[in-house]
């Protein structure tokens, strides 16, 4: 197993290219993240050569009664292995709702912040089970083809580098290789409660699988690698026309033709309602674009005679000429935010922010970018716009205004950012 994954992460890390490479693990003792610590431990010993740093941080989600006895005994474990592993509590209060996704939740964002914090990439356990898993639960809820394509093995999000170098691995040949290393791990038991919407899922799959489809699995990941083939050649397709039709500032502002756009929505409400989601998502900083059905709302909205002005997704569109502008709104804008040097950090979803000095951002109604002279095709818009881009003040009291760039949501590399006193880097995820 270890010569497979090794083929694998191998492949990872030649495609992040930044060496030398820490990694945040998150490890929860379960067969999964257990299974990659051990893989990870071989790996290293196997390529002494290969410089890579492993820092295992173990969530403690306060759900269980054990559960803070359960991380010091993942702690352990982690430690006779050779990691000096790092234990976080979610201190915030539990959700009245789904309480597993409110964990799940909870934990990634710690996970998140301790990659943030050590300039880290993030890796999960994910396996093919849960790629398999996903796939369905995607298809049930008729995600369309990008929704279909399942996890990435390997994804840039918010700033860096979520890895999951275990979806070509079974959960069985996981167990198998826990077993044969003779390490301890835990379950959890709600793995195996039936009010959880993955279990139920995983539940289905197994009946599935026993009475009448005997190749679901497999199946279902062959509509995935299908998926990806199809995106493979329909993507140039649409890059050509986000290219001619629209418009990604460096602010965070964007404009699309009109015209073209309502062409467009008159073949393929489903293609226009999925690149207008996106550009949403670019400019309003959310975490994932808005929901489908309130996207094509708008878009009908928006070719009606009387449309004049809407707000989704912290986003106002406003149509002007031939144009389709969408600026980020004023509100939900967190500007407070303390900054040490040398540092990288998210700002409103939107940013990765890069600074040599340390200080404390700000709102300033002055501010005015360099961006937006007269002869930019967003000056009519300078005003709003400025007001949703920080600046910082030192230590020393000196105010800094950004720099600003754009960089490609799959092709970013921290190098690129070091070269800013104080950057602000819109992350496009149409450049793709």
């Amino acid at each position: 197993m270890i010569e497979g994954f090794s083929k694998q992460f191998i492949k990872i890390y030649n495609n992040i290219d930044e060496y030398p490479l820490n990694f945040v693990l998150g490890l929860s003792g379960g067969v999964d993240s257990t299974a990659l610590l051990i893989l990870l431990k071989d790996f290293i010993q196997i390529h002494p050569s290969i410089n890579i740093n492993i820092y295992p941080v173990i969530i403690d989600h306060g759900l269980r009664s054990n559960s803070s006895t359960e991380a010091n005994a993942v702690k352990e474990m982690a430690q006779s292995l050779g990691f000096n592993p790092t234990i976080k509590r979610i201190i915030q209060k539990q959700n009245i709702g789904n309480i597993q996704n409110w964990a799940r939740i909870a934990r990634r964002d710690l996970l998140y912040q301790s990659a943030f914090s050590l300039s880290a990439n993030l890796l999960l356990a994910h396996h093919y089970d849960d790629q398999v898993e996903t796939v369905f639960m995607r298809l049930i809820r008729g995600s369309g083809i990008e929704g279909l394509l399942g996890m990435k093995d390997l994804h840039f999000w918010k700033g860096i580098f979520v890895i999951r170098p275990l979806l070509n691995f079974k959960k069985e040949d996981l167990i198998k290789y826990v077993k044969l290393n003779k390490v301890t791990f835990f379950q959890d038991p709600s793995n195996y409660a039936l009010k959880y919407e993955r279990v139920k899922i995983r539940k289905t799959l197994s009946d599935m699988n026993l009475r009448i489809w005997p190749n679901i699995s497999n199946d279902l990941t062959k509509l995935n690698l299908m998926n990806k083939k199809l995106v493979s050649i329909t993507n140039p397709i649409f890059a050509k026309w986000i290219e001619e039709n629209i418009v990604i500032d460096k602010t965070g502002a964007a404009r699309i033709n009109f015209d073209n756009l309502r062409m467009l929505f008159n073949k393929s409400n489903i293609v226009s309602v999925n690149i207008l989601g996106k550009v949403l998502q670019i400019v309003g900083g959310k975490e994932y674009p808005p929901k489908k059905k309130k996207t094509l709302t708008m878009l009908v909205s928006i070719f009606s005679k009387s449309f004049k002005k809407n707000n989704l997704g912290n986003v106002y569109s406003l149509l002007n000429g031939k144009f389709i502008f969408l600026i980020r709104e004023e509100r939900n804008l967190f500007f407070d935010m303390e900054i040490e040097k040398n540092k990288y950090y998210m700002f409103d979803g939107r940013f990765l922010l890069f600074s040599n000095v340390s200080g404390k951002l700000l709102r300033d109604k002055n501010f005015v970018s360099s961006n937006l002279n007269e002869d930019s095709i967003f000056f009519k818009y300078k005003k709003y716009i400025n007001y949703t881009i920080p600046i910082i003040e030192t230590l020393e009291g000196k105010i800094i205004k950004p720099y600003l760039s754009i960089i490609s949501d799959v092709s970013f590399k921290k190098e690129k950012i070091e070269n800013g006193y104080f950057g602000l880097y819109l992350i496009n995820r149409l450049l793709v």
